[in-house]
């Protein structure tokens, strides 16, 4: 059996790319701009926590209503 862990887990910018269906550089641009969480390493690179992503993935995701319209006979 594998010990589970109740760390955070992270994933670096070209995971969160491939998530997102967009280029690392678009990635880290979100970031810089505050529109995706993040913190750094000790060595200064991007880390995302792994459930908010995932989580914006999923709202992403679903279909939207917005500008639609209803049609009633």
């Amino acid at each position: 059996m594998v010990p589970t862990s109740t760390e955070p887990r992270y994933l670096r910018t070209a995971q969160v790319a491939e998530l997102l269906h967009v280029s690392p550089k678009t990635v880290s641009r979100w970031a810089q701009e505050g529109r995706l969480p993040y913190l750094r390493t000790l060595s200064g690179h991007r880390r995302y926590p792994d459930a908010e992503i995932r989580a914006l993935v999923e709202t992403l995701s679903e279909p939207s209503t917005a500008g639609q319209r209803t049609w009633s006979p």
